[in-house]
């Protein structure tokens, strides 16, 4: 099965969105599990959208709710007066001689009144579809720019796929120390392209003023890795051409220097 083509084909963006059948869901999840490339897809397409979500999120005016009210009860009316004019009361009327011209006079202005109902009804109808054709509009624009974003967030995943996808990745699993027996993670490091990317992150949440260090052990010594700014996500850290092992340690907020080495204690710690 080819990997790259299946997270191109789409399917990972209709899952997220809910779109796809019973088959297709149970297929991505099942081959969710057997590839963890394809997890960190939709982490990353579902990541897009939420941030596209809260980035144009807006609280509806207070006002809205009466605004909404009102043309509702306008509209009902409409359709009430709409419908008492078309369909009005029939009612059996014995012409005389003398009430025929009171009947044309009446027929004329009721025609009238038809007509001017009429233009009433169609200019409403017009003013709602022009209202609809606007948000049609704003929605088709915010579609584009999800899109555009989603694009964009993907091609900045695809130089990370394309590095998990390499047979020289190596994917170091990192187990809990004394700490915190439970922590874990995992790191992928390319020693041919240098890469070291760090993910499924399971630590304690850092104290205030206190920040979680990634550490590379190169014969025999520390060195810095990177900062974890997000420790729940895929997150790229420093390139490193040779490890032996890698380890994370909670240090002082910015961290400590690979003069100094880790300070505080090691969590997470696994051998190449």
């Amino acid at each position: 099965m080819n990997i790259q083509e299946y997270i191109a084909s789409g399917i990972l963006e209709s899952y997220v969105l809910g779109t796809t059948t019973a088959e297709e869901v149970a297929e991505v999840e099942r081959l969710a599990q057997t590839y963890p490339i394809i997890q960190l897809e939709i982490d990353a397409v579902r990541d897009s959208i939420e941030e596209y979500a809260l980035k144009f999120a807006k609280t509806p005016p207070p006002e809205l709710k009466s605004r909404v009210m009102n043309a509702l009860l306008e509209l009902e009316e409409a359709e009430k007066a709409n419908i008492q004019a078309v369909a009005p009361e029939t009612k059996v009327v014995n012409f005389t001689p003398e009430s025929k011209g009171a009947s044309f006079s009446f027929k004329y202005a009721a025609s009238w009144v038809l007509l001017a109902l009429s233009i009433a009804a169609n200019w409403f109808l017009y003013s709602n579809w022009q209202k609809s054709e606007d948000k049609v509009v704003a929605l088709e624009s915010q579609t584009q720019i999800l899109a555009s974003s989603e694009r964009a967030l993907k091609a900045s995943y695809q130089e990370n796929i394309n590095t998990l996808l390499n047979p020289e990745t190596k994917r170091v699993q990192l187990g809990g120390q004394k700490p915190a027996p439970d922590a874990q993670a995992i790191v992928y490091w390319n020693s041919a392209t240098q890469e070291v990317y760090l993910s499924s992150v399971k630590l304690p949440v850092a104290p205030e003023g206190k920040q979680y260090q990634l550490w590379a052990i190169v014969d025999g010594k520390p060195v810095d890795a990177g900062l974890l700014d997000n420790p729940e996500t895929f997150e790229k850290m420093k390139s490193l051409g040779n490890a032996q092992a890698f380890a994370i340690s909670l240090e002082a907020k910015g961290g400590s220097t690979t003069e100094a080495g880790p300070k505080g204690e090691i969590f997470v710690l696994g051998n190449v």
